[in-house]
């Protein structure tokens, strides 16, 4: 018994090193996770290539272009395979219609290319032809569809067709159907024809 007691001290003492070493391996393993993957996330919500004044056209399977996406810059960002382009130009090629141009500051592209997000100062123009009239339109934000061929937007939307011009909130413009349609808060103004 007596001996026990002169060990007990020492056996504490050792069990206690023994939750220290343990504890702080504990600690050193989780701080290293934690800097993996803190890199790990770092580094795929960071852009892994850019390329400058860069052209893109999509082909169709007939081999005709479909539309031709250029710009000052592409970063393309690897977490969600996505594109931001700085001063994007897109320009849409038919032979069923006339060709539309769009512009805006920049712009977010998916990683599938099947949604363009056109931010800032966006501007629309379709020229004039022999069966239809000259088209601007302008907003802060729109959202092109490029499979479908649509075009829209929730916010304000300023449309010039010849001398007419129309406002309102919420647009979407399918350009199979030569439609376009305000949502709400319509205005218009229609000046009379000349007479000649």
């Amino acid at each position: 018994m007596n001996d026990f007691r002169r060990r007990y001290p020492a056996l504490l003492l050792l069990i206690a090193g023994i939750a220290l070493a343990a504890f702080s391996f504990w600690g050193v393993e989780t701080m290293r996770r934690s800097g993996e993957q803190s890199t790990e996330n770092r580094s795929h919500t960071e852009p892994d290539y850019y390329v400058e004044n860069f052209h893109f056209v999509k082909v169709a399977a007939n081999g005709d272009g479909e539309y031709m996406i250029s710009g000052d810059k592409l970063v393309h960002y690897p977490d969600d395979d996505s594109n931001r382009i700085i001063k994007p130009f897109v320009k849409s090629y038919s032979a069923q219609r006339p060709p539309m141009t769009l512009q805006a500051h920049s712009a977010l592209l998916n990683s599938d290319h099947s949604r363009l997000h056109l931010y800032d100062d966006v501007h629309i123009e379709r020229p004039q032809t022999h069966g239809a009239e000259k088209l601007t339109v302008e907003s802060e934000y729109m959202l092109v569809l490029p499979d479908d061929d649509i075009i829209k937007t929730d916010k304000h939307v300023v449309l010039t067709l010849g001398n007419a011009i129309l406002s309102g909130t919420g647009m979407i413009a399918d350009n199979v159907k030569h439609q376009f349609t305000l949502q709400s808060k319509v205005s218009g103004s229609y000046p009379p024809k000349s007479k000649q």
